[in-house]
């Protein structure tokens, strides 16, 4: 790359276009990027082109109209520098690098920048492996994904263990390393390449083909091989292989049952459909693979005040498409026509896929306007639930108060939280969220007084009973457990007079399952409980509030732990304080030591009268003989 900075311009104020489009003549006709400066030096828009010259001098031309945004961007110009690149696809790559370092006001932003996860086959290896990775590289791997829902990811490597005998372990498996392999292979789970005579390379490379169809979506293809290789282990009387491939085919088989066909396209496909509001847009990408919609993607934009669509759509494709873990489908579809200036600047697309093309289309009718007007959906509702878990305390308590049926909006919510780690050492917490946010000055922590074994309800029953009996019920109290505890909490509450409890107590549980996991709620008097929608303002709020009172009773119930943990236990036993303590261990080295000592010993080390030496090892005795439950300090609440 080469860099040339154009001389900045005399004119301190705004600079005369007419001067600053003679400067640009001198521009190379070459493909790389410009920066466009303030003249305070800040830059203010970053972009690339393939030809340097053309694109810059496009800007300063009276006779080409300008949108707002653009009109405002060029009165502050002030200096452009130019880096020369080798080609569009360097250029492409440098602009988003500079963007993401610079973020120039007159940019259009992507704010989700972070980096997904993708699978890996390692397919230049002898022996090839999956791996999850967040790079893509150059180095003769197969890359899938991205994957913006770790859950697709996991269900994703779930399936391809269960169905394809890839090795999961790290052991190089260039040369057969290992006498006996793992139970991995004793359950067909991998085909033993660390030992020596259980698989060959070819068979190997037989099951990661069936993983790589797998992961592009080529169903048919790899039925079609997994048939024929059933076909062929058969013939050569390997019945037991067959067998096993047969399981695949029909393992394959019923994935593709589950999976319903809804568009008639065999190539890579997404839609693309950017919403606007106010001084923000969001994008809504459509993922089409194979005829299956496998997920979406959207992403908030900014810096688009006085965009156009087709500029903000631009730019997105630009960055989104242009990241280094990005993968280009075979067709773009868009709900506008984009001029032929911009479909040019998207040529780059076709350069960096390689084997075919890039088609970005607008479709009026058909499969493909209703993919789009699905994209359109999914924006809408995307905005309008980003809206929800955006807006002002009052509405989010508001939407709980309906959810829950609540009297009264609850602008004061408590949880009730038990934490302990079997029979020892229990703890509870009790957090107080005020107008929708945490009033830490209100927390509370309790040691737990019951000590008869681990029982929840009576535990929770003691808070209620602490915490309630001189203080009025807050507008929302939700307790961390199933209908048992609410129920116990309930009935100690109603006993103590607090006979609204049945109008403002809940329960929050999680439930799990394979694929996800789901809030239920419990009210009282109903045995069915309500599942928080996932994406709705009272779930993000009940679950904060869960989530808090958690971490605050497990940060309590370590600190006692740990307490615990080194205190010396000579300090319990009657009699031995700190000075006598330090006597004791410095003259028998360690605790146990001292537990071992005889009364001639202690009378010694200790330098004490021999009856308080025989009191002291009378009491050591019986505190060895009581229960490991820990003694507890001094209670509080």
């Amino acid at each position: 790359m080469q860099k040339n900075e154009i001389p900045p311009n005399d004119d301190p104020g705004i600079p005369s276009l007419d001067g600053l489009s003679e400067r640009i003549r001198g521009f190379p006709e070459e493909p790389g990027v410009y920066l466009m400066k303030s003249a305070e030096g800040e830059i203010l828009y970053v972009g690339k082109s393939r030809s340097l010259k053309d694109r810059v001098r496009s800007y300063f031309q009276e006779s080409r109209p300008r949108s707002g945004r653009i009109a405002m961007l060029v009165s502050r110009v002030h200096d452009v520098e130019i880096i020369r690149t080798r080609s569009e696809l360097d250029a492409l790559i440098l602009e988003n690098t500079l963007i993401k370092r610079h973020r120039p006001r007159y940019n259009v932003l992507l704010r989700d920048d972070k980096t997904y996860p993708y699978l890996r086959l390692s397919w230049n290896d002898k022996f090839p492996r999956l791996s999850i990775t967040r790079k893509v590289r150059n180095d003769g791997s197969l890359y899938f994904g991205p994957y913006a829902n770790p859950s697709a990811l996991r269900d994703t490597l779930r399936i391809i263990h269960k169905v394809f005998p890839l090795a999961t372990c790290r052991i190089p498996l260039d040369t057969p390393t290992l006498e006996r392999p793992c139970v991995e292979y004793q359950i067909h789970r991998c085909l033993g390449p660390c030992s020596e005579g259980l698989t060959t390379p070819e068979e190997y490379r037989q099951v990661s083909t069936g993983v790589r169809l797998f992961l592009q979506g080529k169903n048919d293809d790899l039925l079609t091989l997994l048939h024929s290789e059933m076909l062929r282990l058969a013939k050569a009387l390997e019945f037991e292989k067959a067998a096993l491939a047969r399981d695949r085919y029909q393992s394959v088989l019923k994935i593709m049952e589950r999976q319903a066909v809804s568009f008639p396209f065999s190539h890579p496909l997404d839609a693309l459909f950017i919403i606007r509001q106010g001084t923000i847009a969001m994008a809504e990408v459509l993922h089409i693979r194979n005829g299956l919609l496998i997920g979406k993607k959207e992403t908030d934009l900014k810096n688009i005040e006085d965009a156009t669509d087709e500029e903000i759509s631009i730019a997105f494709i630009e960055q989104f498409y242009g990241r280094e873990a990005s993968f280009l489908p075979s067709e773009i579809l868009l709900p506008f026509a984009l001029s032929k200036e911009s479909l040019m600047s998207l040529a780059w697309m076709s350069e960096k896929k390689g084997e075919e093309s890039v088609r970005i289309t607008f479709p009026q009718r058909g499969d493909k306007k209703m993919i789009l007007d699905l994209a359109q959906e999914n924006a809408e509702e995307s905005l309008r639930a980003r809206n929800l878990r955006k807006g002002s305390p009052e509405e989010v308590l508001e939407e709980v108060r309906l959810f829950l049926n609540l009297p009264v909006r609850p602008e004061t919510i408590c949880c009730v939280d038990i934490s302990n780690t079997g029979d020892s050492l229990p703890v509870a917490s009790l957090v107080t969220f005020k107008d929708g946010k945490p009033e830490k000055s209100l927390y509370r922590k309790f040691r737990i007084r019951y000590e008869r074994g681990q029982d929840d309800f009576r535990m929770l029953a003691e808070v209620m009973e602490r915490q309630f009996r001189d203080t009025p019920l807050p507008d929302l109290l939700v307790i961390d457990g199933g209908p048992g505890q609410l129920k116990s909490c309930i009935s100690m509450l109603k006993a103590m007079g607090h006979h609204e409890a049945e109008r403002s107590v809940i329960s929050l549980a999680k439930e799990r399952t394979r694929k996800k996991t789901m809030e239920r709620v419990f009210l009282p008097g109903q045995e069915i409980p309500r599942i928080l929608p996932p994406h709705h303002p009272a779930t993000h709020m009940l679950v904060h509030l869960r989530d808090e009172a958690h971490r605050f009773a497990i940060r309590y119930h370590r600190t006692l732990r740990e307490e615990f943990l080194t205190r010396s236990r000579l300090l319990d036993i009657p009699g031995i304080g700190p000075s006598r303590e330090q006597k004791l261990i410095r003259h028998f080295g360690s605790v146990e030591a001292v537990l071992k000592a005889s009364p001639e010993e202690i009378m010694t080390a200790a330098r004490i009268p021999r009856p308080l030496a025989e009191s002291l090892h009378r009491s050591i005795l019986q505190s060895m003989e009581k229960s490991a439950i820990p003694m507890h300090p001094e209670r509080q609440q």
